[in-house]
């Protein structure tokens, strides 16, 4: 696969995608690396279950054959014959992941501007690709390539949903992002009258979950260099100040007297309120305009008392 189709985003991922061993290989060559690779890997299964002393077939055919490789691996003893065999089965696995790495490549396209890197996507794949070649039976008659291609893109699909979008999809709905992409990109995009309502609304829905995340800090418009942040910060600074105000004025109005903290209150239209006049005050308490003013400077006072160093606040309240 040429490098224009698939554009790695830094050099490793060139690097091994033009390696000398990273060559299709011939179907007789992979048949017979298959079939080695399955003898190996019943041997293996035999000799660790004897260890183990696991009884029954289907026992034996449970177990991972990985953890069997890294448990022998892990063994201190010195036998030859099963550390060959986990040599044998390394290299044959190896050789048949190298040789199908460029199908990797070819299903990881489909996954572009996810959020992860071209390296990310060929390692997570090539993770499916090896869980492929442990998991292939030899009496298929399909190529291992035709089988890889579903665990390849669980594993891709798997990644990009844990790792980049803040809602997790399940694969039914990615598959159908990966088609709206890819047509997208083709310059052939599905008609909306081939498409339900639903199916309509759905995708819409999968692509608002996977739109990109913004930092905050990131800076928008071209005359201040302002960032989101700064507009999204509530309350603003004067806004601030007007609170602490009221904060202040709140707590000394809690040492008055109910009718003057109500008197107040109304006069001066705080909490919120509009500011009444003396008549408008004197009709709510029934009493006469005098006696609204009266009360409201002996509550004035008490406040000024209690606080001189908060008497610009009681001026800026009136």
């Amino acid at each position: 696969m040429s490098s224009e189709r698939f554009q790695p985003d830094d050099l490793s991922s060139l690097a091994l995608l033009n390696r000398a061993d990273v060559r299709l290989l011939s179907p007789e060559l992979e048949r017979e690396l298959l079939v080695e690779l399955d003898e190996c890997r019943k041997l293996l299964l035999t000799e660790y279950a004897r260890r183990r002393k696991i009884q029954g077939g289907a026992a034996i055919e449970e177990l991972d054959i990985q953890n069997v490789v890294r448990d022998m691996q892990a063994e201190k003893d010195d036998h030859e014959p099963s550390r060959s065999l986990v040599r044998r089965y390394t290299e044959c696995r190896t050789r048949l992941a190298m040789g199908n790495l460029r199908l990797v490549a070819h299903v990881a396209r489909r996954y572009r501007d996810r959020g992860l890197s071209t390296a990310d996507l060929l390692q997570e794949g090539f993770c499916g690709l090896l869980t492929a070649i442990d998991r292939y039976d030899v009496a298929n008659t399909t190529r291992l390539a035709s089988y890889a291609v579903w665990w390849i893109r669980q594993a891709l699909q798997r990644a990009v949903a844990a790792g980049v979008y803040p809602v997790r999809l399940n694969p039914r709905h990615l598959q159908k992002l990966a088609a709206s992409s890819v047509n997208a990109q083709d310059g052939a995009p599905k008609s909306k009258a081939g498409r339900s309502k639903t199916a309509e609304a759905t995708l819409k829905q999968i692509h608002l979950a996977t739109r990109p995340a913004v930092s905050l800090n990131a800076v928008f418009g071209d005359s201040n260099g302002s960032s989101l942040l700064d507009s999204l910060c509530y309350p603003p600074d004067e806004e601030t100040d007007n609170l602490d105000i009221d904060q202040r004025v709140d707590t000394l109005i809690q040492h008055l007297k109910p009718r003057e903290q109500t008197v107040l209150r109304l006069r001066f239209g705080l909490d919120g309120r509009e500011s009444q006049s003396l008549s408008q005050v004197s009709q709510v308490l029934d009493v006469s305009k005098e006696r609204v003013r009266q009360i409201q400077d002996a509550a004035l006072n008490k406040l000024r008392a209690l606080a001189s160093p908060d008497l610009a606040y009681c001026e800026a309240a009136r």
